[in-house]
């Protein structure tokens, strides 16, 4: 596969998934829209993202495969493989224990280094990342964020960072849509933040606790919870700590 990028920098958006989606039709496959900051960035759920110079804050496009035959619930799992990409972009950088948090997060040593947003338009999917790089995290939220460069002292090229992110993944993008989905789960099951916490998930308005366990293939977070396990595909994680497994 011949994998082609543009990279379409801004000093400054409102949000990187907005000036793409008002704009879509102007953008190939894997165009990327960039910028230094953003005034109004968003996270899941309609709730607000930080950002700050120094960021990695990107949206870039990709579109359904109607040829492989894939239905829209395989599509719920575009996050989890941004995820990955994302683990997988990083450690061409800096090869660290990066761990992914369902649904769309990245952590590094306990602390949140990534948030994804996916959005769609009409066949397309837009998928927005910020990655903490060379920023320096404002003092009431550093317990529970943190940066690449807050970590090792160094300074980062955020185009190369962004270059590598999506080349991974293209990669395994195109896995994914040749029916390599149960090998990808594997790998990011293997880097499950919540496995074998304890954590309380809300979602529709309720509260669910219990011991998050695996990712299963439909994407959705077990959790074993009092009536057993139950799986969820939506909802916020609050609460974690570490929980011995019997």
């Amino acid at each position: 596969m011949i994998f082609k990028m543009k990279i379409y920098k801004f000093k400054s958006l409102t949000s990187t998934n907005d000036y793409m989606k008002e704009k879509f039709e102007n953008f190939n496959e894997y165009d990327v829209v960039s910028a230094e900051t953003q005034t109004k960035g968003r996270a899941r759920c309609g709730n607000s993202w930080i950002s700050q110079e120094g960021m990695a804050l990107f949206t870039f496009m990709v579109k359904k495969r109607e040829y492989y035959s894939l239905d829209d619930s395989h599509y719920i799992k575009i996050p989890l493989i941004a995820g990955l990409a994302v683990i997988l972009g990083l450690k061409r950088i800096e090869d660290l224990k990066y761990m992914f948090k369902w649904t769309n997060d990245v952590y590094l040593e306990g602390r949140k280094i990534c948030g994804i947003l996916v959005e769609k338009v009409d066949d397309t999917f837009l998928i927005g990342i910020g990655i903490n790089v060379n920023n320096t995290l404002p003092e009431e939220i550093n317990k529970r964020a943190t940066s690449l460069s807050h970590l090792t002292g160094l300074y980062y090229n955020i185009d190369e960072i962004i270059n590598y992110v999506v080349e991974e993944f293209s990669i395994l993008y195109n896995r994914f849509t040749k029916g390599e989905w149960i090998k990808i789960l594997s790998e990011i099951n293997s880097l499950n933040y919540l496995k074998g916490k304890e954590v309380t998930l809300k979602a529709g308005g309720k509260s669910f606790r219990g011991i998050a366990k695996d990712i299963n293939y439909n994407g959705e977070i077990e959790i074993f919870t009092e009536n057993g396990i139950s799986c969820f595909s939506i909802g916020e994680i609050f609460e974690e700590k570490i929980t011995i497994l019997r």
